[in-house]
């Protein structure tokens, strides 16, 4: 049976329900142009080579690492918030021996977005990620395994991480690390002194430098949405192990002006843990998987989409 294929972007099952202006903000014809970055300055940049050669002396098969990830959406009305979209992510990164080769993931809408009277039942969603295949999955999808996590599999375009900034490919490290201003002290994290490194990447730079980025997009972003400022802190340990990353960026109604221009704020912070460690990531087992294309799925609702925290994706959903 042919499986249906995911397009570029993942538009059809990952963006679905990205982080976009809810329906009180697209209603009043918000499209969002994005803040442009500061103008730089010359300062000393960190050198970047000895973290990308920690994070390939990594790339060790069947190992990998664990995260867990908070993301916020502020959205805003002639300067007032008018909403707000939480999520929570955690899960792990297998490597191989030139990088991810696969990842799993659990996604959560923050309970205090969730209703009272619907949240024992907001149901988390699974999601893995292999070379060549995505699957989603989610308890009571089919109303014949009430409780059992139901499968449903979709080709993949080669996304193998749905964070905005992914730290683990080494190209995206390094030009991430080109675009840092300072470093400073971080403190401790999980009983190790860091070194937090701070800097602004533009969309359209982190589209050059991480593939990532491009699948999750599709699109080069050109004008404003190449100019989005994209604010970003890296901690690293004395081995150069990323602890954390935060992200924030500001989207904008380009035809507005002072407040009334704010459209949303995404922040996002990423907490890594357990380098080295065996990580295991295999596909659900073959009785527990339905197709896309499957009849069967025709009457069953589709589990919605983890959110992808990327700015710029409201005009997939024109």
């Amino acid at each position: 049976m042919r499986r249906r294929t995911v397009p570029v972007a993942v538009t059809a099952a990952v963006t679905a329900a990205v982080t976009v202006a809810p329906a009180a903000v697209t209603a009043a014809g918000t499209t969002a142009a994005l803040t442009p970055a500061p103008a730089t300055h010359a300062y000393a940049r960190p050198d970047p080579r000895g973290a990308v050669a920690a994070l390939r002396s990594r790339f060790v098969p069947r190992h990998g690492v664990r995260f867990r990830e908070k993301v916020a959406t502020r959205y805003f009305s002639d300067g007032r918030r008018i909403g707000m979209d939480r999520y929570r992510l955690r899960g792990a990164y297998r490597f191989g021996r030139s990088g991810v080769v696969a990842s799993r993931t659990i996604h959560r809408t923050d309970p205090r977005d969730v209703p009272r009277a619907v949240r024992d039942t907001d149901p988390a969603i699974r999601l893995i990620l292999l070379r060549g295949a995505m699957y989603l999955g989610a308890r009571g999808l089919m109303a014949s395994r009430p409780r059992r996590v139901t499968w449903v599999r979709l080709d993949d375009p080669g996304l193998l991480s749905v964070q905005t900034i992914n730290v683990l490919e080494p190209a995206t490290l390094r030009g991430l690390l080109a675009t840092a201003r300072r470093a400073e002290p971080g403190g401790e994290i999980g009983g190790a002194p860091t070194t937090v490194y701070r800097g602004t990447i533009t969309a359209r730079r982190l589209y050059a430098v991480s593939r990532t980025y491009r699948v999750m997009t599709g699109d080069r972003p050109r004008g404003p949405a190449g100019r989005l400022a994209i604010d970003w802190s890296l901690w690293q340990d004395a081995e150069r192990n990323t602890r954390r990353l935060a992200v924030s960026f500001a989207e904008m109604n380009p035809w507005a002006r002072g407040w009334d221009r704010l459209a949303a704020i995404t922040t996002s912070t990423a907490t890594f843990r357990g380098w080295g460690s065996r990580v295991r990531v295999k596909a659900p087992p073959a009785r527990s998987v339905i197709d896309l294309d499957d009849p069967a799925m025709a009457a069953q609702p589709m589990p919605a989409p983890p959110r992808l925290s990327v700015p710029g994706l409201e005009r997939f959903m024109r």
